[in-house]
């Protein structure tokens, strides 16, 4: 049976479709990417960027993980600190997320996003080693509340951080060079609640 042409999916459909990829590799992970999502918005809003661009980082942000799919079970749900080997596996789930979008032109502009996002202003990040502004504005503000909400989560080697610790851990990475101080101080006025991490 031949294909219909109208039965061309929506950008929408699109991002929705890798969502539900990603809840079904750990659901915790898509409520991640959307409290992400939530709040590199608001610290967008807050940087003065319009519409459309909160637009972009949006998407970018529900997308940035989705190379988690290509990390092995044992690594990604792992209940305790990664073995330095584990680490360096786990590192290369940005590389895959933007080689899962290469072949999606819609989700092209998204790819930066997803590929850098743990790159640091020293140059101390991955995969690419970048530094300062060849790191895009917008990954600045994604790779901020991605943090932001890795701290607040509880993880099986710590407990949950709450804002103020948080925002202070943030701070003094800042000032080591990590992050973009200003993007950083928006996190003060942040529009959060302590709801969006109740358990799965």
């Amino acid at each position: 049976m031949a294909l219909s042409l109208a039965a061309t999916d929506t950008f929408d459909t699109i991002v929705l479709t890798l969502l539900s990829a990603i809840e079904a590799k750990d659901l915790k992970l898509r409520r991640h990417s959307e409290r992400v999502a939530k709040y590199a918005v608001q610290l967008a809003e807050r940087s003065g960027l319009d519409a459309a661009d909160r637009e972009h980082i949006h998407y970018g942000a529900l997308l940035h993980d989705i190379g988690n799919i290509g990390i092995p079970d044992s690594i990604l749900l792992k209940p305790s600190g990664l073995s330095q080997w584990e680490f360096e596996e786990m590192k290369l789930h940005p590389i895959i997320g933007e080689q899962i979008c290469k072949a999606l032109v819609s989700v092209a502009p998204l790819r930066p996003i997803i590929r850098s996002h743990h790159e640091k202003m020293d140059g101390s990040g991955y995969p690419d080693g970048l530094r300062g502004d060849e790191i895009a504005p917008f990954v600045k503000i994604l790779s901020v509340a991605d943090v932001y909400d890795s701290l607040r989560g509880e993880r099986a080697y710590r407990s949950a951080y709450g804002h103020e610790e948080a925002l202070k851990i943030l701070q003094e990475e800042a000032a080591r060079g990590w992050w973009n101080a200003e993007t950083v101080e928006l996190l003060a006025g942040l529009n959060v609640s302590d709801a969006d991490f109740a358990p799965v």
